[in-house]
């Protein structure tokens, strides 16, 4: 993920948005039905997660050692914008994309082909549709969030798409739950240029708000982009590797840990992910967080030590082309997809993090 530049100030700078009622009462209904079980992070953690290396176009590949994600976790660089003390720079100009990049001390920011419509907003390729009552300066921020996406996601996927993704917020979980059939364990829901989201301040409020737009967003430009079809395993895995979910993932592994094993093979993440939701709810939790975990898992081995990004645009550029993955793993890899896919197993590679498994929390200020 590449970073906008910015600085921190003396002045603590805090971006502060009041819920309206419907959006609180969705928030409560959120937190109650889909408890996070993150314990009390060990004293022995050594940094944060935010302090490791970010993903970045031209990365070197491994970013982190086998100690620093024992010690520290994955990667994750989506929540420090929301520190007090950040501060997105003191005018428009020094702002390139991000937060901050459309609203600026709680003013909006006219740039060139931003569109303020009743109930919708536009900036390039992203259109955010909302209930008109909310404030045009409160529901921005998920523009530039998209916007910050669209324009760093393409360079390291090595894919591009000119149409534009209209991501639609509901007022609350049960519309949400209703327009899509799905819980809020699963984030969004795509369906070419439409993506019917959990409504964006629950997200901003479950510290999901950078994980979720990165995530959708990657898997819009995947799936535009390709012709055929991709296999689940990688589809969910980069798009949950692209938005840094890993540490939210392993938290969220805590509760099934002594229950069993909670790797799965890719067979299986193929099968939950190509199935509907199931209808016992705590089942369809349990087994999609598992699928998505061990997506990630192989995704990140792909990624962080079978060539890096560099192969990985090489790989995609090849399937965008019209390649099989099987063509494309083998040019690329030197593997069939059935290859790749027992190469990139976590059931038999384990977990990056070792035993360090306990719960962290990188959405809180590093001390």
């Amino acid at each position: 993920m590449t970073m906008p530049a910015r600085h921190f100030r003396a002045n603590t700078w805090v971006r502060v948005m009041v819920l309206p009622t419907a959006l609180t009462m969705a928030l409560t209904m959120a937190l109650a039905t889909a408890p996070i079980f993150v314990p009390q992070a060990s004293a022995q953690i050594l940094a944060h997660p935010n302090d490791l290396p970010p993903l970045t176009p031209d990365a070197h590949f491994p970013r982190c050692t086998y100690r620093e994600l024992e010690d520290i976790g994955f990667p994750d660089h989506m929540h420090y914008w929301h520190w007090p003390g950040w501060g997105p720079g003191s005018s428009e100009q020094e702002i390139e994309y991000g937060p901050g990049f459309l609203r600026l001390k709680k003013k909006i920011v006219h740039r060139e082909g931003l569109v303020l419509g009743e109930g919708v907003q536009r900036y390039g390729n992203f259109a955010v549709h909302h209930n008109p009552g909310y404030e045009p300066s409160y529901i921005i921020y998920y523009l530039e969030l998209l916007d910050w996406a669209g324009r760093t996601l393409p360079e390291m996927l090595g894919l591009a798409v000119q149409d534009t993704l209209h991501v639609i917020s509901p007022d609350t979980i049960e519309m949400y739950r209703e327009q899509t059939g799905f819980d809020v364990w699963r984030l969004y829901s795509l369906e070419g240029d439409r993506c019917i989201s959990e409504p964006l301040p629950v997200l901003q409020a479950r510290t999901l708000d950078g994980h979720a737009i990165f995530a959708l967003v990657t898997e819009w430009l995947l799936t535009k982009s390709i012709p055929n079809d991709i296999p689940p395993w990688l589809l969910r895995g980069l798009a949950e590797y692209m938005s840094e979910s890993g540490v939210h993932l392993v938290n969220y592994m805590v509760q099934y840990r002594d229950a069993g094993p909670i790797l799965l093979s890719p067979s299986s993440i193929d099968s939950i992910l190509s199935s509907g939701p199931n209808p016992d709810l705590e089942k369809d939790r349990e087994l999609y967080r598992k699928a998505s975990y061990s997506a990630f898992l192989m995704a990140w081995e792909l990624v962080e030590n079978q060539g890096g990004l560099d192969a990985l645009r090489d790989f995609l550029d090849h399937l965008a082309g019209g390649m099989s993955v099987d063509e494309a793993g083998t040019l690329v890899y030197g593997v069939d997809l059935q290859g790749l896919s027992e190469m990139l197993d976590p059931v038999g590679l384990g977990e990056p993090i070792g035993k360090a498994t306990q719960g962290r929390r990188p959405h809180e200020v590093p001390e």
